[in-house]
C-alpha cells in the first residue's frame, strides 16, 4: 500500500528539527494485514543482558558515528522509561526503528538538514502489537548537516544547536532519530506521535520540544561519563 511523492526531512532550526515539502498523506485502510505488515524478526524487545538484535543496515558496521547513534538510541528504545512509552512501548519502538535504520543512506544536503525521508510512502500495523505506523521508501542522513558536523563546510559557520545540544554530539544525533521516528508511528486516537511540520518552524520547534520533554533523561545521560 503506498503513496508517491510525499517527502519529509529533518532541518534544523534554532529549537529543533523540521519536516520539508511534507505534506500529509490520506487515511489509508490499515486491516489488510498481508500488505500492511511490515514487522521483521528485529522486533522483539532488546533486553540489555539479551543478545543485540541483527543491525538492519550495513551502514551500522560501516560507519563508526551512525552505528553509535543506532545503538544509543537503540538501548533508550530497548528499556522501561517514559521515552519508550511516548512510543507505546519496547516492541512496536523497536520493531519500527529498526525498519526505518534499515532505509537510511548517506546524502550530502545542504548543511540545515540532519535527515530526509521523501519517495514512496509505505503504511503498515503490526499484527503483534498493533502499533500503526508508516515508512517511506528513502531515508537519508546527510553528511554535510549536524549529524556529522558543526561548522557549514565552506563559510565554517556554526551550525545550529538542535534543542538543547550541540551538533555533531551523540545527543543530537539520537534527538534527529527520535524526531523522525515520532513522524513514523501512530497514537491510538489515529494521530501521528508528532504532527508534520513541513512549512511551519514552529510545529518543527514544537516537536522537538515533545522529545526533549519525554526522553530528554535519556538523551542528556548519554554524554554522562556513567553512560559509556
Amino acid at each position: 500500500m503506498r503513496l508517491r511523492g510525499f517527502l519529509a526531512c529533518t532541518a534544523v532550526m534554532s529549537l529543533g528539527l523540521a519536516d520539508i515539502n511534507a505534506a500529509p498523506p490520506p487515511e489509508m485502510d490499515l486491516a489488510l494485514a498481508e500488505l500492511a505488515c511490515l514487522e521483521p524478526a528485529s522486533a522483539m524487545a532488546t533486553k540489555a543482558s539479551a543478545p543485540l538484535p541483527p543491525a538492519p543496515s550495513p551502514l551500522i558496521e560501516e560507519d563508526k558515528v551512525f552505528g553509535q547513534a543506532y545503538y544509543d538510541t537503540l538501548g533508550i528504545l530497548s528499556e522501561d522509561n517514559e521515552c519508550t512509552d511516548f512510543f507505546g512501548g519496547t516492541t512496536g519502538a523497536v520493531m519500527v526503528f529498526n525498519s526505518f535504520m534499515g532505509q537510511v543512506r548517506k546524502e550530502y544536503l545542504p548543511p540545515t538538514i540532519g535527515m530526509r525521508m521523501s519517495g514512496d510512502v509505505t503504511l503498515g500495523i503490526s499484527v503483534k502489537t498493533k502499533t500503526k505506523y508508516r515508512l517511506f521508501d528513502k531515508v537519508s542522513v546527510n553528511t554535510n548537516g549536524p549529524f556529522y558536523r558543526r561548522t557549514f563546510s565552506q563559510s565554517e559557520v556554526s551550525i545550529p544547536r538542535l534543542g538543547n545540544f550541540e551538533p555533531n554530539t551523540k545527543e543530537v544525533r539520537v534527538l534527529i532519530l527520535l524526531h523522525e521516528l515520532g513522524h513514523l508511528m501512530k497514537r491510538n486516537d489515529g494521530n501521528w506521535l508528532l504532527a508534520d511540520d513541513s512549512k511551519a518552524d514552529t510545529i518543527s520547534r514544537d516537536n522537538s520540544k515533545k522529545i526533549l520533554e519525554v526522553c530528554g533523561e535519556q538523551i542528556k545521560a548519554l554524554g554522562r561519563p556513567s553512560s559509556n
